[in-house]
């Protein structure tokens, strides 16, 4: 784990021949490769074990944000599907639990149930200040199996859901959103119903807020909440961008996850408990930089240069990459592993 971790970091990327050459110099590359296969396909993982890890890497306490998204990209034809559940912190949803999925397209309301049990085994639910999710996570069974868990939940409807009134009306979240000026926001100012195909139901607030002018396609952002205070929603909910942050990190801007060949989903699975482990390294190593440095420079439109993961990035693979051994510095960033809270003291 710790060779594989070392190579991610210096060659960026998770095709197996590329982080095979910086495994191990003395063997072959053949071999290396060999060797990682060997280990994703085999390595007994606990992964309740490894995310509780990752929390107690994250500098904050209980309650959590909790953010839910799923990331999907294709070997040839054959799909790649990530149910993933992180922490809201600082602009990145620290990774704590995920699922891979046995199929592409959408997930279902049992995948949903399955992937927060797992998160469960890690944070407990009384721990959970919100479960915060987009379109894919509406359906009235998973709504109310978080219910029944009394777990606050806010997640985005699809403008054309139906919500049905105390009085039995059924009507399109789209047509109670409608008279709404640009910007304005609405709390529906009691519960309506979400009902699913299978009988199943869940009762909510429901907020309503145009975001775009009725020319636009995508005109409202409408929220179904429990347990959370509805005047609060549209704010909490910007939030869930941070998963974005995460899946950029650990794909296109981090560790070139798309270019793994991997498809069973045991072996992508391990796959991103390594690139997890080395990506909370990575955000640790860049917020001590942060403390110690100061924030990455200012680009002309006024955003920061590099993100704090980047930063982190930069450092570790300058550590790791240097013809000279730096062996006070990198044993430096591990200490931050093994004591985090001490390692991001400005002391």
């Amino acid at each position: 784990m710790a060779r594989f971790t070392a190579a991610l970091l210096k060659m960026t990327t998770t095709n197996l021949r590329e982080s095979a050459i910086a495994l191990k110099a003395e063997v072959k590359e053949v071999s290396n490769c060999r060797c990682i296969r060997r280990f994703l396909s085999s390595y007994e993982m606990d992964f309740a074990v490894l995310g509780r890890f990752l929390t107690r890497l994250l500098p904050k306490s209980a309650p959590y944000k909790v953010v839910n998204d799923r990331t999907e990209w294709h070997f040839g034809t054959q799909p790649v599907n990530v149910l993933m559940a992180g922490i809201a912190h600082r602009g990145v949803a620290f990774p704590i639990s995920w699922t891979v999925l046995p199929d592409g397209g959408s997930s279902s309301a049992s995948e949903h149930c399955r992937a927060l049990r797992c998160f469960s085994q890690v944070v407990e639910p009384s721990e959970i200040e919100a479960v915060i999710a987009g379109r894919e996570f509406i359906s009235a069974k998973w709504l109310g199996w978080l219910q029944a868990r009394e777990i606050p939940f806010l997640v985005r409807l699809r403008s054309d859901r139906h919500l049905v009134s105390p009085e039995g009306t059924s009507l399109p979240a789209k047509v109670l959103a409608r008279p709404l000026a640009l910007r304005q926001v609405k709390v529906l100012d009691r519960e309506y119903s979400l009902r699913g195909t299978d009988g199943k139901s869940a009762d909510v607030r429901v907020v309503l807020k145009r975001v775009a002018d009725r020319s636009a396609e995508d005109q409202f952002l409408i929220l179904a909440t429990s347990g959370i205070d509805p005047a609060e929603a549209t704010g909490l909910y910007q939030e869930h961008w941070q998963v974005e942050t995460l899946f950029a990190a650990l794909k296109s801007r981090g560790y070139d996850l798309e270019r793994t060949h991997l498809t069973e989903p045991d072996r992508v699975q391990r796959l991103i408990g390594l690139l997890v482990l080395a990506f909370g390294w990575t955000w640790l190593v860049g917020e001590r930089r942060v403390n110690r440095e100061g924030l990455p420079r200012k680009k002309p439109h006024d955003r920061q240069e590099r993100s704090l993961f980047r930063y982190g990035l930069v450092r570790l693979r300058s550590i790791l990459a240097a013809p000279a051994p730096q062996p006070a510095a990198f044993f430096e960033c591990i200490r931050g592993v093994r004591s985090p809270t001490a390692f991001l003291s400005c002391i």
